[in-house]
């Protein structure tokens, strides 16, 4: 039987926590290894995860970002079969052998499955569900352009050889960048909808605006040139309302979904202000900006 570790990266995630690790707990084909990267957590994640005897707790002592704890998780496991779930995700019992399967084929480096949108109460909920998917759809790809991070199964080998994922990309974007360094090595990857996870998160208006905008603003190549006051006006236009806001607003028209054009318009106030705000901080604290954003000199 091929021997799969499994690992949950975590941040502040007590609430999805155990549903998770249970759901890893009762796969069909049992993984070797579970271990929880804490990523420095303010809340009890990492006492949660303590609990179960099955778990492996490995712990940063500050919050260094999404990718750096895909990293050490792949660093750690005993397994050449590496797999990740996210903490507010529950997999079903066949998740790990519909996965397992794929890798007969030598090319095949990582395949990624279909995650289901579970919690769809609130305008914001569904607005997610509707522009924020992290799923190819109902067939199989042979060769997507990127798997998902929320849930996967990599060769560990493939990924330390293409030099794992990049910290910079703390929060979001790091999943696509590796896949397309490990297309780059000669890689293959397979997207598997049967491989089933639900996504449990919930959100606000507020919530969602700010999840929206770190998933496009870090995993884009926006401010090529570096972020000045007169640079965040002109994507306030040329970005945020030519391209992004049409297109929301078009999507949503065309599926009459017309519930969610409010927060569709709230994007084109929401993102110059992060932006503004971003290049504020960035005149004290060149740090605080994206490795692709160069800096501004200060005047």
């Amino acid at each position: 039987m091929t021997k799969i570790s499994v690992y949950i990266p975590a941040y502040n995630v007590a609430e999805f926590l155990p549903k998770s690790i249970e759901s890893l707990l009762a796969q069909t084909l049992p993984p070797d290894e579970i271990l929880v990267v804490d990523d420095g957590s303010r809340d009890a994640s990492a006492e949660i995860a303590a609990r179960y005897p099955q778990v492996t707790l490995i712990r940063h002592e500050r919050n260094r970002g999404l990718a750096a704890a895909r990293n050490t998780a792949f660093r750690a496991a005993r397994n050449e079969f590496v797999a990740s779930l996210d903490a507010d995700c529950v997999a079903e019992p066949d998740w790990l052998a519909s996965l397992v399967r794929h890798f007969d084929d030598p090319k095949i480096a990582g395949a990624g499955g279909r995650l289901i949108e579970g919690v769809r109460r609130t305008v914001a909920d569904r607005w997610r569900c509707a522009h924020m998917a992290q799923e190819w759809g109902a067939e199989p790809i042979d060769d997507p352009q990127f798997l998902f991070g929320c849930n996967n199964l990599f060769r560990k080998s493939a990924v330390l050889e293409a030099g794992g994922y990049d910290e910079a990309m703390r929060t979001n974007g790091e999943d696509a960048e590796l896949s397309r360094k490990l297309h780059e090595h000669g890689w293959k990857l397979f997207y598997d909808p049967l491989a089933r996870a639900t996504h449990l998160r919930h959100d606000t208006i507020r919530s969602i605006l700010d999840a929206y905008w770190r998933w496009l603003f870090y995993s884009s190549k926006w401010y090529p040139n570096g972020m000045s006051l007169l640079t965040v006006c002109g994507y306030a236009v040329m970005i945020h309302f030519r391209y992004m806001l049409r297109t929301l607003v078009s999507r949503d028209l065309r599926a009459r979904r017309f519930e969610l054009l409010g927060i569709d318009f709230l994007t084109l106030f929401y993102f110059p202000y992060r932006e503004l705000r971003l290049w504020r901080i960035s005149r004290t604290d060149p740090s605080v900006l994206p490795r692709h954003i160069p800096n501004q000199p200060t005047p």
